[in-house]
């Protein structure tokens, strides 16, 4: 799954963003359990999604002015979860 996520990833990258809005996204190397991560930064706020082979995940945006924690969550994809569903309240809040 972790190569799904990827390509969900580069179509989000891919994908034109408003202006002064950057996205990346990283490949990190070979472990025991690989991941990507998809970076979002926003005049506002930072935003990171860590996604492992094992289908777990990380998802948080941080506000820039206040250094808090706007959002998080924390879980682990089953055989049927949709990437675009699961992570549309990530981008709701940015």
């Amino acid at each position: 799954m972790l190569n799904d996520f990827i390509d969900w990833a580069k179509s989000v990258v891919a994908t034109p963003c408003r202006e002064l809005i950057t996205v990346r996204l990283t490949v990190g190397s070979n472990s025991e359990n690989p991941s990507a991560r998809l970076d979002v930064d926003t005049p506002f706020s930072v935003a990171r999604i860590t996604y492992w082979d094992s289908n777990d995940f990380e998802a948080e945006v941080i506000d820039l002015d206040s250094e808090k924690q706007i959002y998080s969550q924390y879980g682990k994809f089953g055989p049927e979860a949709q990437l675009s569903t699961q992570f549309q309240p990530f981008f709701d809040v940015l």
